[in-house]
């Protein structure tokens, strides 16, 4: 992995994937696989219960400098000002938000099965 910083002023065109936070391993950030109640660490072996895991942000953009266009990956606590809180608390606050959302029961069976009739 590199470490060292490079700083780009660009422009955001796109974000690459709507998922920016992941269940991560508190001992090498790694996404982790949440299985029932138990969480696995693929990469380090490393095990616990789902409900204690930690979630870190992965915030991947395709910007464009100049005429030059980049796919670029940020990873971390840096992004927890940009977002005004952690992963795990964004997590914690849009789980809760979905948990309390009714999704409306709709028929359409009538839809299915009428037909229209064509005009003579």
């Amino acid at each position: 992995m590199n470490r060292r910083r490079k700083f780009l002023l660009a422009s955001v065109l796109a974000l690459q994937n709507s998922s920016f936070i992941y269940p991560s391993c508190q001992k090498c950030f790694s996404r982790i696989i949440l299985v029932s109640k138990r969480s696995n660490c693929p990469k380090c072996g490393s095990t616990g219960e789902s409900g204690n895991a930690n979630y870190r942000y992965k915030l991947s953009l395709k910007v464009a400098e100049s005429n030059k266009l980049f796919v670029i990956t940020v990873f971390g606590s840096c992004l927890d000002t940009f977002f005004g809180l952690t992963a795990t608390g964004l997590h914690r606050i849009l789980k809760t938000s979905l948990d309390n959302i009714q999704m409306p029961v709709t028929s359409y069976s009538n839809a299915l099965t009428t037909k229209a009739k064509p005009k003579h």
